[in-house]
């Protein structure tokens, strides 16, 4: 077994530099910890977004406010190049309403913070105010925004 030892002169460098490391070291961590509390007061205050809304699972279709379909071939229509508005690119709705999308394509959609898969269906009561947006591929904007108010 082959016991070298590093050159004295190796060794020695780290060691006149050793507290100004380690002060070095504890600013960072106080930083890292000062944006860190930054952040999780931004998080918990919602920052500039808007608040999300509730939601809850809707369940009967009675309780359906707002109602649309994806039909079979929508994706390779839009592959085709034909200008598609399924859902609007903003829908205002209600705390308490529902609303429903079914997919009946063969591919998925994205509407807003929603993805529907091919053959699922989608149904969503909001219970408070809030914003939701994102991309949507059934809008020829490509944008989807929902804005739920109180009743």
């Amino acid at each position: 077994m082959n016991s070298e030892r590093l050159p004295a002169d190796v060794g020695d460098m780290a060691a006149p530099h050793g507290g100004a490391s380690r002060r070095l070291i504890a600013a960072v961590v106080v930083i890292v910890l000062a944006v860190g509390g930054l952040v999780a007061v931004i998080v918990a205050t919602g920052g500039d977004d808007p608040q999300r809304p509730g939601v809850a699972a809707a369940v009967g279709d009675a309780d359906i406010d707002h109602d649309y379909l994806i039909p079979a071939g929508t994706g390779a229509r839009i592959d085709g190049g034909e200008i598609i508005d399924i859902l609007p690119a903003e829908l205002v709705m209600t705390v308490g309403e529902t609303i429903r999308i079914v997919n009946d394509d063969d591919r998925g959609h994205t509407v807003g913070v929603f993805y529907v898969g091919p053959g699922e269906e989608l149904r969503q009561t909001f219970t408070a105010p809030g914003e939701l947006s994102g991309e949507c591929s059934v809008h020829s904007s490509g944008q989807f925004v929902l804005r739920v108010v109180a009743a």
